[in-house]
């Protein structure tokens, strides 16, 4: 285990005195291998730039066609509910897909000057031991959730697509995860694989897309535990520690909370809409999957992939929830560290400025969806909760008919 997370820091390693914040590069990383053109975000040469613009220009047209003929199948099946159910799945999922990618392209200037400031308070703000360690302890952090997520997401796809190249008669076209009607005039082997590799990229571009708003939520989360150590230079327990103005030191402090007041905002003008896109088609895709599995799951190769969608989908709505409560409940605390500090031998200039902290600091941070519901654990509790309601109504239905 610890040569794992040896090898996961030496994976495009952070250094918070440089500004360098791997995770982040890691994100940026594997969506240009998955043919996301995220330029200008991290440092790329001429070539590399051309490379990935090509690249990613090629892949997101094939992308683009595969949902129009998902959309197509979708129109002719409206009436079957199995086949309905299996189309609406992947289909939903694409098209926020799709929403996503337009709205980080209409938010890119503001999402390079966010990433930008990041980088610039990172390298001005982690200064002190503790404040490294725990820089360091949200990389790896952030790191190796954005691991596991990517490979998670990546199993059912190549499974797929040596199931469709193994047997595409019985497998492409008619069950999950390939219900699109395609041109009869391409090749069957074509087809197959056009499928098959579509939906592999699709989810790969949608979990990276979506990670990127979970590391820029992780990094302001790192930015409030540093904040708090901050406070450490003023409390009497403090040994050998270099001598500071305390009123120089507050004013430092209230700015640093200012900026990451700001950040969370812009953060959340940029993401906001597409959470709320993907919080309510998902309550739709987890009803719809959780209905194939429990329903009409028989054991096969479909039903297989189907569980494993289901854990993506509800892995990717559970680091929404964990990394949005992990900035609530850190901000939280707030308060608390300023009035720990030795306020009471401060003098009246260091407690108006302390003051005026926790009054800012009182209201916590919070990322939503839309601005209707909380990124937090209960709210993970709560879309489960729905999405079984509707697992419900559609089972009645189905024995019905």
């Amino acid at each position: 285990m610890k040569k794992l997370l040896r090898a996961i820091q030496r994976l495009l390693p952070s250094n918070a005195s440089e500004g360098r914040i791997g995770s982040i590069e890691l994100n940026l990383w594997l969506a240009h291998l998955v043919g996301l053109p995220l330029l200008g975000l991290k440092r790329e040469t001429p070539r590399q730039q051309m490379s990935i613009i090509i690249f990613g220009s090629l892949v997101l047209f094939a992308m683009l066609g595969y949902v129009f003929f998902e959309l197509y199948d979708l129109y002719l099946n409206w009436h079957d509910l199995d086949a309905f159910t299996q189309n609406v799945v992947l289909s939903l999922t694409h098209v926020v897909f799709l929403l996503k990618a337009c709205n980080t392209c209409y938010h890119y200037g503001c999402l390079k000057d966010v990433i930008l400031r990041l980088s610039s308070i990172t390298r001005r703000c982690v200064l002190s031991e503790q404040q490294m360690e725990t820089f360091q302890r949200a990389e790896l952090k952030g790191k190796l959730a954005n691991l596991i997520y990517f490979n998670l997401v990546l199993l059912p796809g190549a499974m797929a697509v040596v199931y469709i190249l193994i047997a595409p008669e019985d497998f492409a076209g008619n069950r999950f995860p390939y219900r699109a009607e395609m041109p009869e005039f391409l090749p069957h082997i074509l087809q197959s694989l056009y499928k098959g590799l579509s939906v592999a990229l699709l989810a790969l571009e949608t979990s990276t897309i979506d990670y990127l708003n979970i590391s820029l939520m992780g990094q302001i989360c790192m930015h409030l535990k540093v904040l708090n150590l901050a406070f450490d230079e003023l409390r009497p327990s403090s040994r050998e520690q270099p001598k500071i103005d305390p009123y120089s030191w507050l004013v430092a402090i209230v700015k640093y909370h200012c900026e990451l007041i700001v950040l969370r905002q812009r953060v959340e003008r940029i993401f906001n809409l597409p959470v709320m896109l993907q919080f309510v088609s998902s309550v739709v895709i987890v009803a719809m999957t959780a209905f194939q599995v429990i329903v009409i799951g028989d054991g096969s190769k479909s039903s297989i992939i189907m569980n494993l969608l289901l854990c993506c989908v509800l892995c990717q709505l559970f680091l929404y929830c964990y990394f949005g409560n992990e900035v609530y409940e850190q901000s939280k605390t707030l308060p608390t560290s300023g009035f720990g500090c030795n306020w009471p031998g401060l003098d009246r200039k260091c407690k108006q400025t302390l003051l005026i902290f926790m009054i800012n600091a009182e209201r916590p941070f919070r990322f939503t969806a839309g601005g209707f519901m909380d990124l937090t654990l209960p709210s993970f509790t709560y879309i489960i909760s729905k999405s079984y309601s509707i697992v419900a109504v559609l089972r009645q239905m189905y024995s019905r008919s």
